[in-house]
């Protein structure tokens, strides 16, 4: 059976309760708009109803990329016409935007929550919400081809998507680094991080497949988890490890105290994460240390993005990100506040109201 969402941005195919199912853009590298994250939405009630598993993937070589701000935004590349973009320095619509971001929020918990096991092929580009995409799946796998990246901070925002909570869970505060610097990841040190589950060789992939389509005892989390490692997965003779004293200076008490010690220690990771805006380097520190302390589930991690989305993209850092990354291609923004130690701590506190819409039912 063959199942085409509404918008021709998912496909799922099904067979003995196998949903195979691709992010469908192939000439944006499946970057997610609006329409695939309502085809997400449609799709996971597909997927409850007939798979028991369900393999994501996507067209072409890569498995999704960040989200289509040229899309959402009618942002016009490589010429100075901002106006669809900024009034003053500021988002036009935060409206759209802000529905934009709900939507994605939607669909990140729709994979999250799915009762269909949900298996992540992250072969290729997989960055911004199309990793959060991945991440959040049930069993999540990475290839040597797999580029990993939330460059959120890049452009003036926080990295959303769950990828707090997950990124709380990595060992001694590594996590925090990952979301303040954007730092690109290989399928090799995902693995090694917790990222993701297995590393598997790209050249089996449709072995697997096939596999699982026709193996009807791998219908359940166990016996998956058990194929997998058995037989396919490998981890590289090369171990990534992160130095202890730079784990050391991720558990300092305080952004500027973390900042300061790093500068000192590990100069060329503190340069990496001082290009980014210092505003959403401090509230991706903040959602991560607040995922740390209270555990949040996924969706009440979810609700806290939403009160920071519509504040961050308020903001001139965020149109300043989008002109450098899709106008002018220079990536030489000029964010303000320009150090972490001049962010107004209220402001960051404000991130953090609750906000007026509903983002889920319950």
């Amino acid at each position: 059976m063959r199942h085409i969402a509404k918008n021709n941005c998912i496909i799922n195919k099904i067979k003995d309760g196998l949903s195979t199912t691709y992010f469908n853009r192939l000439d944006k590298l499946n970057a997610v708009n609006l329409e695939m994250c309502e085809d997400i939405l449609e799709s996971s009630k597909f997927w409850n109803e007939h798979a028991v598993v369900t393999i994501l993937k996507g067209v072409g070589n890569t498995f999704a990329s960040g989200a289509d701000y040229e899309h959402i935004l009618n942002v016009p590349q490589n010429t100075n016409d901002l106006s669809n973009l900024s009034t003053n320095g500021q988002l036009r619509d935060v409206s759209k935007f802000s529905l934009f971001g709900d939507q994605q929020k939607k669909a990140v918990h729709a994979i999250g929550s799915n009762k269909s096991i949900t298996i992540s092929i992250m072969n290729g580009p997989t960055s911004g919400i199309g990793a959060a995409f991945g991440i959040n799946s049930r069993l999540k796998i990475a290839t040597e081809n797999t580029t990993f990246v939330m460059p959120h901070c890049k452009l003036g925002m926080v990295p959303d998507g769950g990828s707090a909570l997950k990124f709380s869970k990595i060992y001694k505060n590594y996590g925090m680094y990952l979301g303040m610097s954007g730092e690109q990841l290989d399928g090799l040190k995902m693995a090694h991080l917790g990222i993701a589950d297995y590393l598997i060789d790209s050249e089996c992939i449709p072995e697997i497949e096939m596999e699982i389509e026709q193996a009807h005892y791998l219908r359940d989390e166990e016996s998956i988890k058990e194929f997998l490692l058995q037989r396919y997965c490998y981890l590289n003779q090369t171990e990534f490890e992160v130095p202890k004293q730079f784990l050391n200076v991720l558990s300092l008490s305080s952004l500027p105290s973390i900042m300061s010690a790093m500068e000192a220690q590990f100069p060329e990771q503190a340069a990496q994460i001082r290009k980014n805006s210092a505003f959403s380097v401090y509230a991706f520190y903040e959602l991560f240390m607040r995922n740390k302390k209270a555990k949040l589930s996924l969706k009440d991690n979810l609700k806290m993005e939403q009160s920071i989305l519509d504040k961050v993209a308020a903001r001139p850092d965020f149109v300043e990100g989008l002109r450098s990354l899709l106008v002018d291609t220079s990536y030489e923004p000029k964010f303000n506040p320009k150090t972490i130690e001049q962010v107004d701590l209220e402001e960051i506190q404000r991130c953090f109201e609750p906000c007026s819409r509903k983002l889920f039912d319950d």
